[in-house]
């Protein structure tokens, strides 16, 4: 398999660069944090309808830097969502404000990704260069998202085409610590009618990383390669004529997206080795047609996602394979009642925008772990209503959703959120705005398929857990400007949540492991985002970002007696947890140090056992070449700077420090 993934990245090198177009360079802006999103998306109409949400879009500078690693160290370095990672070559999940993984959204151009019977997305699993724009919404929109959308979402977005004629090819080429070999391509072509794109990437990795044992001998990290390949190609066309009106756009995109990853599974800390294997792979379809008019929005959307996984361990002869299989589609219509440009309709003054939409998932696994073959139909119907003054300083947005699930109908979900403009003005030769926003929504989960099913295990009695979540926060932002430059800005936000959640799931046992409606459960918290970027001159320029995470997530009411759990916070779900980055721009050189503060993760429901607090430090350069057409960028990253021994899950050992290097040669015309 290995020579011909080889082959395949050696003929994308090649050959693609005679069929590609440019990417549009980088502004190198800051990791901001905004109410709603700027712009729609191709893939999600959704997108304008989230008044009140917080968002958080990496740029793409910090996407570039880890273009040839997993959304693992970008998110965790980069964004105040705690990862639960399970070691080297183990799964990692996200746990959004003190949810459960199993409460955190996975979109790929609106289109959930969960693995249906696990109930997680493996975000270990996902490369970051294969994506365009990679976004945080924090807290639940079920109403707009569904079921399992109770702490938040990370969404995978393709960029919109603007079908102007251009080429462009990347290389990317790399090595690191550890083994660590990696090759990605990057390829697009673009016309007046279509645009083809693709992105691949290919790695290896021996992870052969010394460690401490629990008896304090160091030891060096056995059984632990990885090897891994994924392809996403799309294409985008334009139906009809070449030339249309500004407000009159006809597309069709396809995207098709495989991957595979072998893994060899480390042994814990109490285990003396391991032959554990596993293997996953993935094959997703994505068709979206969509038609907009001067006032009127139709589009369509159909998804197929097929996962294997196989795991085997030799030592107790177990052989185990799942197969999981998840048809999403989604058809909605979106009506501007005012014309275009006029503030009045006959709902009064202001822009007013209605949505209505239909999503249908459904999903059967069969595997060795599954006692039949189970499915679940979930159709549902959702609209959304949203509203914007004339001065553009206030926005509302209500939604609500009725779901089904094999024939039986969910609660209502309704959902609602406003973002208001206090103030915009000019204060001392600089411009001061001032924001608060708020989002009150109801939120549900059904049980997934393994917490139902799972043999030996499932428990086919769990109820659905829900309640309600609410959030409100303000944002201040300064800037200044000196000709047409941005001298000096400053950007403060703050966020407090409150989430109640009757019915939590969670997992107990010894030999086997049962799920169990434990308790109701309280989650509230703060976060904070505050940045500072300073341009000395033409040539340089400062940045200071610190983002900061507090939550409660403790357990309120029991069903099981004398578990001591009341008002005892949530396994894995650190109090305390914290970023920052700090450095500088010197003309194409770019420089960043960033730090990480993760607090006291408690492994058991009574707080009686728990993992230390960790810090780690990570330093990144990338240096840019461009020249005629061609451009060169350089970049290195070391890991765990300081060499900090720390678990992230306990008994599963981190890397110490590390180091990773990459090249990317592009062109463009």
């Amino acid at each position: 398999m290995t020579r011909i993934l080889l082959f395949f990245s050696a003929y994308l090198i090649l050959f693609c660069p005679f069929y590609v177009y440019p990417q549009l360079q980088d502004s190198l802006g800051e990791v901001r944090i905004t109410g709603e999103r700027i712009k729609d998306s191709i893939t999600d109409v959704r997108s304008r309808f989230t008044a009140g949400q917080q968002l958080q879009t990496i740029s793409k500078k910090y996407q570039s830097l880890y273009e040839v690693q997993s959304l693992v160290n970008l998110l965790s370095q980069q964004s105040p969502v705690f990862i639960k990672s399970y070691g080297v070559n183990g799964m990692a999940t996200l746990t959004f404000r003190g949810a459960s993984a199993a409460q955190s959204s996975v979109l790929w151009n609106g289109v959930p990704i969960l693995n249906p019977a696990l109930g997680v997305a493996d975000i270990s699993l996902l490369s970051t260069g294969l994506f365009d724009q990679v976004s945080l919404q924090y807290g639940g929109s079920a109403a707009l998202f569904g079921s399992s959308n109770v702490g938040g979402a990370l969404m995978l977005d393709a960029e919109n085409p603007d079908f102007k004629p251009s080429k462009q090819a990347d290389i990317i080429l790399g090595t690191g610590s550890f083994g660590r070999l990696h090759t990605a391509v990057k390829s697009s072509f673009q016309n007046k009618r279509w645009r083809l794109k693709l992105h691949s990437f290919y790695q290896q990795l021996n992870n052969n990383f010394p460690y401490t044992d629990e008896q304090g001998h160091r030891q060096e990290m056995d059984h632990a390669r990885l090897q891994a390949a994924g392809v996403l190609l799309s294409t985008d066309i334009r139906l009809g004529k070449t030339a249309w009106h500004i407000h009159k756009q006809h597309t069709l995109s396809v995207k098709f997206w495989w991957q595979q990853y072998d893994r060899e599974i480390p042994p814990a800390l109490f285990e003396y080795r391991s032959r554990k294997l596993q293997d996953d792979a993935s094959l997703r379809s994505l068709i979206h047609w969509q038609k907009t008019a001067r006032r009127h929005q139709l589009y369509y959307k159909t998804s197929l996602n097929r996962e294997r996984l196989q795991y085997s361990d030799e030592a107790v002869s177990l052989q185990s394979q799942n197969l999981v299989t998840q048809y999403y589609q989604e058809a909605g219509w979106r009506w501007q009642v005012n014309e275009p440009g006029s503030t009045r309709s006959f709902l009064g003054r202001g822009q007013h925008n209605l949505l209505i939409f239909s999503p249908l998932q459904f999903a059967v696994a069969k595997g060795d772990h599954i006692s039949d073959k189970e499915q679940q139909w979930r159709p549902a119907i959702a609209g959304s209503l949203h509203f914007q003054s004339g001065d553009q300083h206030l926005a509302t947005n209500l939604a609500l959703r009725q779901e089904w699930v094999n024939g039986v109908a969910s609660p209502l979900l309704p959902g609602g959120g406003f973002t208001f403009q206090v103030f915009s003005g000019h204060e001392k030769s600089g411009l001061l705005t001032a924001t608060v926003r708020g989002n009150v929504q109801r939120t549900f989960r059904i049980p997934n398929l393994n917490e139902l099913y799972y043999f030996p295990g499932g428990n086919p009695d769990l109820k659905p857990e829900q309640g309600w979540s609410s959030d409100a926060g303000y944002s201040l932002n300064y800037q200044t400007k000196r000709g047409e430059l941005t001298h000096f800005s400053v950007q403060h936000d703050i966020s407090v949540f409150n989430r109640h959640i009757q019915d939590w799931v969670y997992w107990l046992g010894g030999n086997i492991w049962t799920p169990h409606n434990i308790a109701s459960v309280h989650s509230r918290g703060l976060e904070t985002d505050n940045q500072l970027a300073f341009q000395v001159n033409k040539k340089w320029q400062v940045h200071m970002s610190v983002k900061t995470a507090y939550v409660l997530a403790t357990t309120e009411t029991s069903y099981l007696p004398n578990d001591n759990s009341k008002d005892k916070q949530i396994p894995y779900t650190p109090r305390y947890n914290g970023q920052g980055n700090l450095g500088f721009s010197f003309l194409s050189l770019f420089v960043n140090y960033n730090h990480t503060y993760t607090g006291y993760r408690f492994t058991t429901i009574d707080e009686s056992q728990f993992l230390q607090p960790y810090q780690t430090g990570n330093l990144q350069l990338m240096y840019t070449l461009v020249k005629g057409g061609y451009t060169i960028k350089l970049t290195g990253q070391v890991h765990n700077l300081w060499d900090a021994a720390y678990e992230v899950v306990y008994a599963r050992p981190m890397p110490g420090r590390n180091y990773v290097l990459s090249m990317q040669l592009g062109w463009q015309k």
